[in-house]
Formats: structure tokens, sequence, C-alpha cells
């Protein structure tokens, strides 16, 4: 995994880490006022964060309704989805991961680079239908989510955790997102 050293010198020297945490921490303050379904800012803005481009004008009204329907209502990955897959027809695993966690900032992001690199996690193969590729896609998105606390609950994780507190005390951020951003650094 990533080196208590590694992540000391990702941590103090990291500019691309401060402005990732600047924009999310815009994002998620921003999420709770803001009826995120028609403000053109907040899309732009996540859209940019997130990597969400070359969507069509219906995925992205489906996405940020449905975001904007479930902000005080847990929404679940499967959920998700599934209604993104109504959406354009694809298995979203990236960004129903990162619907599901902006409104529970506790739900582990599934990121291609961080799934792959630190935790050697991949996503089911496109050859075969797609109501068996997403049964595949759900197992291992929940596969990555155990193996994501688990590192969290480790002794190494916790010991990344307190090097981020130590550099950013008064984060505001989730123990989940710390390590996101820290694992995110090293990719």
């Amino acid at each position: 995994m990533l080196s208590v050293q590694k992540a000391e010198q990702l941590l103090s020297d990291n500019d691309k880490l401060l402005d990732g945490m600047n924009k999310y921490k815009q994002i998620m303050e921003s999420f709770r006022y803001t009826d995120v379904s028609k403000n053109a800012n907040f899309r732009r803005t996540f859209n940019r964060f997130f990597v969400m481009r070359s969507r069509t004008l219906l995925y992205y009204d489906k996405f940020y309704s449905f975001l904007e329907e479930r902000k005080d209502v847990r929404a679940t990955f499967e959920e998700t989805l599934e209604e993104l897959k109504n959406a354009n027809g694809k298995l979203e695993i990236s960004f129903s991961s990162k619907l599901v966690h902006v409104i529970d900032p506790t739900q582990p992001i599934w990121d291609r680079n961080v799934s792959v690199l630190h935790f050697g996690m991949k996503v089911p193969g496109y050859g075969k239908p797609i109501d068996v590729r997403q049964t595949e896609v759900i197992k291992v998105y929940h596969d990555y989510c155990h193996r994501f606390y688990d590192y969290l609950d480790s002794n190494e994780g916790q010991a990344l955790i307190r090097l981020f507190d130590d550099q950013y005390p008064h984060s505001g951020l989730t123990d989940v997102k710390k390590l996101d951003f820290i694992l995110w650094a090293d990719v």
C-alpha cells in the first residue's frame, strides 16, 4: 500500500492536494443549501472536480435531479447505479459512488486509479449482458468498500489519518475522504 514516509511527503508538499481539498469543501458546503438540479455553478464545479464530462444533457439532468432528490435521504449504490443506467444505458460505477459519497461522505469513492493501484480492484469486463455485469459491478464495489474500510481501520490506515490531521487540523473531512485524498495524491 502506501508507506507512512511517502504519505508524509505527499501531505507536506502537495499544492494539488490542497487545491483539491478546497474544491471538495466548496462542493460539500454548497451542496446542502443549493438546488443542485438547477444551479449551473454547482454543476460546473462538480463536473470539473469529479472529471465528469462528455455526457448528454439528459444524463446531467438525471444525475443532478437524483442528487437533489436524495440529498436528505440516503441513496444506495445499487439505486444510484440503476438510476444512472436508465439515464444513458451504461453502468457508471465511479459516478454512482461519487453521488453516494456527496450525500454520505462516509462512503468510499470508486476511482479507477485508487481502486486499481492501491486495492487491485477492477471493474468487470464488458463482454457480458448488462444485467449480469451490473450484479458483478455491485459485488465489486461492495468488496472495494470492505477493503477500503479494513485498510482505514488498520494500524497503517489510522497512522495515515493521524498524519493528515497533523498537517490539516480542523479540515472538517471524514476519515474516508482523508484517506481518499492521500491515496489519490499518490497516483
